[in-house]
């Protein structure tokens, strides 16, 4: 599938990349990510890669870390996809990247805008064994809980019982992934189911493989929620998601720690001041103890669920 590219900052570099989806509104919290990933590699071997349906602004760390920034036109398919104020028209080109770049890359790492990167070689995850894959992902939470329940959207579609994973992190083999034509097939669901899907693209990505893809350690793609988050001491965690409504950098809640919330403020002090007063502080735990009392009760309840991958996974090169 052919979308003009109306303007790029930079070119590829290497044979692989780590890419973000992001509209000017997210471009704060995809260059945090950008930046934690920079700093942590100094000396990697990947591209970095942030993608918007629209011209983002300049910001000084684009050339410091050597960002790719590449705009895509979507206007040709912007009114058949279904977009709201959690599903916006930049996530469907982590669907496209593949399409876009061409030859340029041989394997795409996308991570949403609401990750935080603690660890990891991102270097060797991109060059891993995915067995003849298009796709390599980790299991969406629901069924990290029962992992042999049927997702609600597949019900809407009239689709049986599969494993389902969580599109926040994907790993993907490009040529596998154009050859399939997973593009325009996932795009052609996405459309005509519409707004009768939960998680979208998420759905229709998930669709299209059914069952077919790599999965890979829930390190790779951990949610940071209050049904998770005091399990999170229990595995050596790569990337932490904060999946749904309550995230670091949104509103006020109080469940999340200061070694998440610190490392947003002084990022967003020094790069970003406006988006400062919408950062969290910490637990506040004096006000909000009531919270946690919830947030115990529900980690008792799902002890067994999610206790169990601690002891099935055992690397994090480990893959099914």
């Amino acid at each position: 599938m052919q979308f003009p590219i109306s303007a790029s900052v930079g070119v590829a570099r290497h044979d692989k990349a780590v890419f973000l989806c992001a509209d000017a509104r997210f471009f704060p919290y995809a260059l945090f990510v950008v930046d934690q990933i920079a700093c942590k590699s100094p000396t990697r071997d990947f591209d970095l890669v942030i993608l918007s349906p629209e011209p983002l602004p300049d910001h000084p760390l684009i050339a410091a870390h050597d960002l790719r920034i590449v705009h895509v036109d979507l206007a040709a398919i912007q009114d058949e996809l279904h977009t709201d104020s959690r599903i916006p028209l930049a996530a469907y080109l982590r669907i496209l990247a593949p399409d876009l770049f061409g030859d340029e890359y041989r394997r795409l790492l996308y991570l949403d805008c609401d990750m935080f990167y603690q660890r990891g070689d991102l270097s060797r995850l991109l060059d891993l064994d995915m067995k003849g894959h298009a796709v390599a992902a980790v299991r969406d939470m629901p069924q990290m809980r029962k992992p042999h329940r049927t997702p609600r959207d597949f019900q809407r579609l009239g689709l049986p019982q599969a494993r389902y994973f969580n599109s926040g992190v994907l790993l993907i083999d490009c040529p596998a992934w154009r050859e399939q034509q997973i593009a325009r097939r996932t795009l052609k669901i996405a459309a005509d189911a519409g707004d009768k899907l939960t998680n979208h693209d998420q759905t229709a990505l998930n669709a299209v493989f059914m069952g077919n893809w790599l999965e890979l350690n829930p390190v790779w793609n951990f949610f940071f929620n209050h049904q998770t988050m005091y399990f999170t001491a229990m595995f050596d965690i790569c990337l932490y998601h904060f999946a749904g409504r309550r995230k670091p950098f949104k509103g006020v809640y109080g469940g999340i720690p200061v070694r998440f919330t610190q490392p947003y403020r002084d990022f967003f002090a020094r790069h970003w001041p406006e988006a400062l007063a919408a950062t969290h502080d910490g637990l506040k735990i004096d006000k909000k103890w009531y919270l946690h009392v919830l947030v115990l009760l529900l980690h008792m309840r799902n002890a067994r669920r999610l206790l169990r991958h601690e002891a099935e996974w055992r690397s994090d090169w480990d893959t099914r």
